[in-house]
């Protein structure tokens, strides 16, 4: 049954924080022009690009170049520098569904998620973890006894996002979008699903999430495009002439008061108000008992 919540879904790498594989290179003494050109060599030659990198990351990791164990990775994710404002951001905006009075007597509630080709582990570890409903993003397997690496459990690549985001639509746990994939698949009629896409926000930075935009947009959904702090706006202004995002793109400034923070906060006001609207509809048209 659809219910009154807004989904907030993120990319991570160049959304909310540095791209997770330069990170986890820089701190490991990996120079970027060795790395990257070796994967671009492999994308050339019909490699998915997130398989790539990360089939790189574990051929390092086997040369003793990498720690890619679980522990390392979420100890690097501790110091995961995110972009200005977060995680405060999405503790100030549950404040403001339930402190603004327009939003409060609407009853919503705000539930955040992030769907990455990056390094899971890595986000894990990170400070936003906490206040997130759901993380996804591309793993490795480990051995349960010696805990080390032993290959790739998953990637996220382009429209693999778009698999978890109708898992948030029609509201399957996400210990089951794990644990169980093909529950995906199962037919749930619109009237049934938890959370429409014209609840959901998406904010991305790029080319791999044109296949979330353009999904969450078709339904009405609001799609956001932001640039890195220090990058230039090439790829939103190229989102925004093929018109996948909605609005933007935007410095990814989370801070309250820049002009991010308040496109949310606006869009979360329009959103919890025609959520209110078509509850009021729904039970004006309901036959009486």
């Amino acid at each position: 049954m659809t219910e009154p919540v807004i989904a907030i879904i993120c990319d991570f790498d160049e959304t909310l924080g540095p791209d997770t594989i330069s990170f986890l290179l820089e701190k490991n003494g990996i120079p970027y022009d060795k790395f990257w050109p070796e994967v671009y060599v492999m994308v050339k030659d019909s490699w998915d690009p997130p398989l790539a990198y990360m089939h790189l990351l574990l051929e390092y990791s086997k040369r003793g170049r990498l720690d890619l164990s679980e522990k390392a990775l979420l100890s690097l994710g501790k110091k995961l520098p995110l972009f200005p404002g977060l995680p405060k951001a999405f503790i100030e905006l549950q404040k403001y569904v339930n402190k603004e009075p327009l939003l409060k007597k609407t009853g919503i509630k705000l539930e955040f998620y992030i769907i990455s080709g990056g390094l899971e582990d890595m986000i894990l570890g990170s400070s936003l973890a906490a206040h997130v409903k759901g993380i996804f993003g591309s793993a490795f397997s480990y051995d349960t006894k010696t805990k080390e690496v032993t290959g790739i459990k998953k990637v996220i690549s382009f429209t693999e996002k778009t698999r978890y985001i109708f898992g948030i639509n029609k509201g399957i746990a996400v210990a089951d979008l794990r644990a169980k994939p093909y529950l995906i698949n199962d037919v749930v009629g619109n009237e049934k699903r938890r959370i429409p896409f014209s609840q959901m926000i998406y904010i991305g930075d790029g080319p791999s999430d044109i296949p979330s935009l353009s999904v969450i947009a078709q339904f009405s959904g609001t799609g956001i495009g932001v640039s890195a702090p220090t990058k230039s706006f090439k790829k939103g202004y190229e989102l925004a002439r093929g018109r996948r995002i909605t609005v933007g793109p935007y410095t990814a400034n989370y801070k309250a008061g820049s002009d991010m923070r308040k496109v949310l906060e606006a869009t979360i006001m329009k959103m919890g108000l025609e959520i209110a609207e078509n509850k009021r509809k729904h039970i004006i048209r309901a036959p009486k008992a």
